[in-house]
């Protein structure tokens, strides 16, 4: 088997771009918000949700929400502030059991749900930090994969090319990979520089929920939450592998996500 070859997109094609923006190829594509979005689809399908459904408009949310039976809860963020009128925001805090399981949700985001409109890879899965190890196992089997960071609002952001960064690492120690672009190149130097590269084949070296919190609170998501009263959220989206749900598209049109099957 040929090694895996990784290309990293550092943040999500804006509207202007999109329709120009394509794989390459790529049989697997990673989508990464970790502040929240993706954080909140991992906790929320560990949480006993049945599907998350995304899109990129409020109304959009809302009629597709409308459409489903029983209809689904409204779920997102704007400017890091919940949606009036949906039922949760963007919090991992706020996706438990007692109130997602066994349901369907629809999550629209300021950045992540573009993200996931941006990839055309064969496979696409979510990734964060809770479900890192996890992502890092069930992509073994790649040949070209595709990191896509979210970014916040048009702008590159350290926590999504952290995480882009921790994966690189990990693929090219414990699978042989190489990086196809700068892009990757430049996140694996950041994960690299903050916390070192991975050593022997197992993950062995992650950093701890803590300090990888204190280094999340210095990026610009970060920043964002703490100014809009979120740092809790930060502790919780720096839970480390703890968790191992792998959000992954089922279906498109709208784009929905359930368990990776294992």
């Amino acid at each position: 088997m040929d090694a895996m070859e990784i290309s990293t997109t550092l943040i999500a094609p804006n509207e202007e771009s999109m329709a120009d923006h394509t794989d390459r190829g790529f049989d697997v594509a990673v989508v990464i918000d970790v502040l929240r979005a993706t954080s909140v689809m991992a906790t929320a399908l560990a949480a006993g949700a049945d599907r998350i459904v995304t899109c990129r408009g409020i109304d959009k949310a809302r009629e597709i929400a409308d459409s489903m039976s029983p209809p689904a809860l409204l779920c997102g963020e704007r400017g890091c502030k919940p949606i009036t009128g949906f039922d949760l925001g963007n919090s991992p805090a706020e996706y438990v059991e007692a109130r997602v399981g066994g349901r369907s949700l629809v999550l629209t985001t300021t950045n992540g749900t573009r993200a996931i409109e941006s990839s055309t890879a064969t496979r696409l899965i979510a990734a964060s930090f809770l479900n890192l190890s996890a992502v890092v196992d069930s992509i073994r089997s790649a040949s070209r994969l595709h990191l896509v960071c979210a970014g916040t609002d048009g702008e590159v952001t350290a926590e999504d090319v952290l995480l882009a960064g921790a994966v690189v690492s990990s693929c090219e120690t414990r699978f042989g990979a190489t990086s196809m672009d700068d892009g990757s190149v430049l996140s694996r130097q950041l994960w690299n520089s903050w916390f070192g590269p991975m050593e022997g084949s197992q993950p062995d070296h992650w950093p701890t929920s803590t300090s990888l919190a204190s280094r999340l609170r210095e990026t610009q998501g970060g920043r964002n939450l703490l100014r809009a009263g979120y740092e809790s959220d930060i502790e919780l989206c720096a839970a480390i592998n703890s968790c191992d749900t792998i959000p992954t598209l089922v279906s498109e049109n709208p784009a929905t996500f359930a368990l990776h099957a294992t």
